[in-house]
């Protein structure tokens, strides 16, 4: 696996920094480590015992000069002590530059690349106009050891968010790795062995095929926390933090009725409630010295956040890599990223603060908590649609309601942009656009979270001619574009007076009259997949999504749905499945597969795949 930047660097300021960076430290092997006293030194004592910052420490505990962490990824070709003797001559040579102290240098294996880090206290640096100190260059080592290659740049900002706890680790001497070698050899021999006996009748004990670095069953920690506290306040963060939680739990007592009055009618009741809650600042806290006036924007723009927007989860949803937030208590949200899960270490204060948000959420999109499931959709977020599913607390084993919100970028991600983040490259991409022009039916498929909706959206963007009349129902408003002249239509669960409930499968049968060329279907769960069947075979092109757990379950899946529509028997529903030819699998944000339906063969009951593509 390639990595995502080649260079990176850090400023450490102080131990809270050098804290946030262990995570990335860790990853390499203390016998690595090319300076002496280095060798199985904790960094918290190497930077304030071993080699302490000459001009001492700051009042506030912060380092008078930064301590400069540089993480560098080459090719494995190199060699690992080829590595390690080079980047210790580009130091050197960085000393006719900067006045500087040598902390640390290793090298590892990440990911089959060879990767080196490197810690140095520079002194004596520049300050620009605005006060700041320039950061040393260092990136020019690459083409002083003769690794030029593909370099990404850097920024300061960059940082590693994915916090892997030191005990996630999971060490093992060589003896032990021969050893494992060995048990698995014997067991495979075993299993293949022709026996009347059954394989685990034989063998007293099993021993796991891998030996994983890392402890699957310990959750790594998405940071999100770290963003809140880079907060400018005068106030200790802890104070600042312990104020705001004051003040909420003030608003959502106290306060209860005003609130929930401006969440249901809006800017009429919302400066007379401002004035009450400023009021109630300033005597408790501005008044009696206990908030810094420097501070007092901050708390009223961090509660207004917490009050009228997504509070604590506006960072999540701000996060470009996050797709899906999912909260299942108080103190356990989760985050998605490229398909994996992970925990972040941001949580509501208690129960109560995350019932409150929860009841906040529902006033503002009128939903009922007494419907035990529901989804729906609020467009009020600048740059995503974020869908909402709702489970009530009624039906939750722990009496509390689980949320999961999906985040649909309002700028959608065209064929470029796809191709720059590794979803496709550029033959499947134009593969792809002429299958919008030639193929009666395209299946975009895979398990949750894996990008179906993205590349569908980016397909509905670019695939179809400007005179296509296309028709697109969904579930929730997860499909849109910029074109002219495209239907959009969603369910209706939840009707208002006068209104009646409409269903995907509905709006199917509506699409049979609706004289389109083009059908899309977002996400197909059920009998609405006759309805593109029928329109497929009778020429109109269609595309739908629909959730499949592998490439060779996906027609099966749909076939399934197809027994809930008119078809009588599931071989019928099988074959009605030709009329969708192009099957495209995707898994963590990356096509994987793309077959094409060339028939159906009769003795198998099954259809004819021709293999197009495998990642």
């Amino acid at each position: 696996m390639e990595p995502k930047k080649r260079f990176k660097m850090y400023a450490i300021k102080d131990m809270k920094g050098l804290n946030t960076i262990l995570p990335i430290i860790n990853q390499y092997s203390s016998d690595s480590e090319l300076v002496a006293f280095a060798k199985n030194t904790p960094y918290q004592e190497l930077v304030n015992v071993v080699l302490p910052d000459r001009e001492g420490v700051s009042p506030d505990g912060s380092f008078k000069n930064d301590v400069y962490f540089v993480q560098t990824y080459h090719p494995s070709s190199i060699g690992r002590k080829a590595l390690s003797a080079s980047i210790l001559q580009y130091i050197e040579s960085k000393r006719n530059d900067y006045d500087m102290d040598i902390l640390s240098i290793k090298t590892s294996v990440i990911n089959s690349y060879l990767s080196s880090v490197f810690m140095l206290r520079v002194y004596n640096l520049q300050v620009t106009a605005d006060g700041k100190k320039e950061w040393p260059n260092f990136s020019d080592i690459f083409a002083y050891i003769g690794d030029e290659g593909r370099f990404d740049g850097w920024d300061e900002e960059s940082y590693s968010r994915l916090i892997i706890p030191e005990n996630a680790y999971n060490h093992y001497t060589y003896d032990e790795v021969q050893t494992h070698k060995m048990v698995v050899s014997y067991q495979q021999q075993e299993y293949n062995a022709e026996s009347d006996i059954p394989f685990l009748n034989r063998m007293t004990s099993y021993e796991p095929e891998d030996m994983p670095e890392i402890n699957d069953k310990i959750d790594y920690v998405y940071d999100l926390k770290t963003l809140d506290m880079k907060l400018d306040t005068r106030l200790p963060y802890e104070k600042f933090i312990e104020i705001f939680n004051t003040c909420m739990k003030y608003i959502t007592e106290v306060e209860k009725d005003s609130y929930y009055n401006v969440l249901r009618e809006g800017e009429d009741k919302l400066k007379t409630f401002n004035t009450s809650i400023e009021a109630y600042i300033e005597r408790t806290y501005i008044e009696t010295g206990l908030l810094p006036k420097e501070d007092y924007h901050l708390l009223k723009e961090k509660l207004h956040n917490a009050l009228f927007e997504m509070y604590l989860l506006q960072d999540l949803i701000n996060d470009e890599d996050i797709s899906d937030i999912k909260i299942t208590a108080y103190d356990s949200i989760r985050v998605r990223i490229r398909g994996k899960a992970y925990l972040s270490n941001i949580t509501f204060i208690d129960e109560e603060d995350f019932l409150r948000f929860i009841n906040g959420i529902a006033i503002k999109n009128n939903i009922n908590l007494k419907v035990p499931t529901q989804t729906f959709t609020d467009d009020s977020d600048p740059n995503y649609i974020l869908r909402f599913a709702l489970t009530a607390p009624y039906i939750t084993s722990s009496g509390m309601p689980i949320m999961h919100i999906r985040k649909v970028p309002r700028h959608k991600k065209l064929g470029d942009d796809l191709i720059r983040e590794g979803m496709f490259d550029e033959k499947i991409k134009n593969y792809l656009l002429d299958c919008g022009k030639r193929s009666r039916g395209v299946v975009f498929a895979g398990p949750p979270g894996s990008g179906k909706t993205t590349i569908m959206n980016w397909f509905l963007e670019e695939a179809y001619e400007s005179s296509a009349e296309i028709l697109v129902i969904q579930e929730n408003d997860e499909l849109f574009t910029s074109r002219k002249g495209v239907i959009f239509e969603h369910i209706v669960d939840n009707p208002q007076k006068g209104e009646k409930p409409c269903s995907l499968e509905e709006l199917g049968k509506l699409a049979l009259v609706s004289g389109a060329n083009v059908f899309i279907i977002g996400e197909a769960k059920g009998a609405e997949i006759c309805s593109a069947i029928t329109l497929s075979n009778s020429g109109c092109r269609t595309a739908i999504t629909i959730h499949s757990p592998s490439s060779t379950e996906t027609l099966d899946k749909m076939a399934d749905l197809a027994m809930r529509g008119y078809a009588t028997s599931y071989e019928q529903a099988k074959r009605m499945m030709k009329s969708f030819q192009t099957i495209v699998f995707l898994q963590d944000f990356k096509v994987q597969e793309i077959s094409e339906i060339v028939g159906y063969d009769e003795e198998k009951k099954d259809m004819i795949y021709k293999p197009i593509y495998r990642r």
